[in-house]
């Protein structure tokens, strides 16, 4: 993981203005579906689907858990195309939902969102870059309104 996660910050600090190379790495945990859920309504448990699976999530950053922040991510065996590589981690939208969390935690980290009205203003970059990405390496992407979906979670 050590290795993608260095390999992902460098792809954005070429592809941002953002300087990643003296970024501390956040821990990176990967979760079945259901331990992702837990996560994500951790304190509002009474929002959680009845079945305990929310199958919208796929990875959620928190700049304050850890030394430097922490990203839940659903593991890669379970991300769409799995099955088609010999190690999960090596499929592109594996990596792209994980790149998504990393420009939250270089943001995070550089100080951009230290002006920003609510942290949901990143997700437009953060969408933007994952797509660019998915462009970078050949892969079709699953999320057609991409731009669409990055400005509504921008709103605060």
């Amino acid at each position: 993981m050590d290795q993608l996660l260095a390999a992902l910050l460098d792809w954005i600090a070429h592809n941002t203005d953002y300087r990643t190379i003296d970024l501390p790495a956040p821990i990176v945990l990967e979760l079945s579906p259901s331990e992702l859920t837990r996560e994500f309504y951790s304190g509002v448990e009474h929002l959680s689907p009845d079945d305990g699976v929310d199958e919208r999530l796929n990875a959620l950053y928190a700049p304050e858990d850890g030394p430097h922040g922490t990203i839940y991510i659903l593991q890669a065996s379970e991300v769409d195309d799995a099955e088609y590589f010999e190690e999960p981690s090596d499929n592109p939208l594996f990596r792209e939902i994980l790149l998504h969390e990393l420009v939250h935690h270089v943001q995070f980290q550089s100080g951009a969102s230290e002006s920003w009205q609510c942290l949901s203003m990143g997700e437009k970059e953060a969408y933007a870059l994952g797509g660019t990405y998915l462009k970078q390496t050949f892969t079709a992407d699953p999320l057609p309104n991409r731009n669409f979906w990055g400005a509504m979670y921008a709103r605060c």
